[in-house]
């Protein structure tokens, strides 16, 4: 029969780590599948349940994917559309000659550059299951959005041709938001 100290000497190493480590026990709470009541349940909390329901519900990987996949597949999603959004700032910019508009274009395709390498780091930040930095970097991106959406309400006021897309990726962000917020430890 093994001594109590030999137990505790196996458990205790065991204790430490799970409790210097609380994203990694949550994770592990977490490695269930992602069900239909669930997603719909991070819809019902978004902004726009549509949005959600016509982006993130009918993907297919969602059924596979655990709370950490889901996590992920978010990000991906949001660095899906800063792609597609910065490839239409290029062709959108070749047919623009008004100075104002092309300088705020500008401004968009820095902000999408800089916005694409935060949820890039994001999502491997994701994979590290490192869901602190998962927030200041979504967080940080979006706001790089905003500023591209914000630079057209300056004087001269005018419509974005890319307000669509920037509202997009706002609403792809709140999603893993949402999503990295279940996963934490409350």
């Amino acid at each position: 029969m093994a001594s109590p100290l030999c137990f505790i000497s196996l458990i205790l190493p065991l204790a430490v780590i799970c409790a210097c480590c609380p994203s990694r026990t949550a994770a592990i709470r977490f490695e269930t599948k992602a069900d239909a009541a669930l997603v719909q349940s991070i819809c019902k909390e978004s902004q726009d349940p549509d949005f959600c329901n016509r982006t993130l519900a009918v993907d297919p990987r969602v059924a596979a994917a655990s709370m950490d996949g889901l996590a992920m597949l978010s990000i991906s999603l949001t660095i899906d559309q800063l792609q597609t959004t910065s490839d239409n700032i290029a062709s959108i910019l070749g047919q623009t000659s008004d100075p104002v508009g092309r300088q705020r274009l500008g401004v968009c395709r820095t902000d999408y550059k800089d916005a694409l390498g935060q949820f890039r780091r994001a999502s491997s930040s994701s994979d590290a299951r490192a869901y602190w930095d998962v927030i200041d970097r979504v967080r940080d991106g979006t706001n790089k959005v905003i500023d591209c959406e914000n630079i057209y309400k300056r004087d001269p006021i005018s419509v974005s041709p890319i307000t669509t897309d920037n509202h997009n990726v706002i609403k792809l962000s709140e999603l893993t938001l949402i999503i990295v917020d279940k996963i934490l430890p409350h």
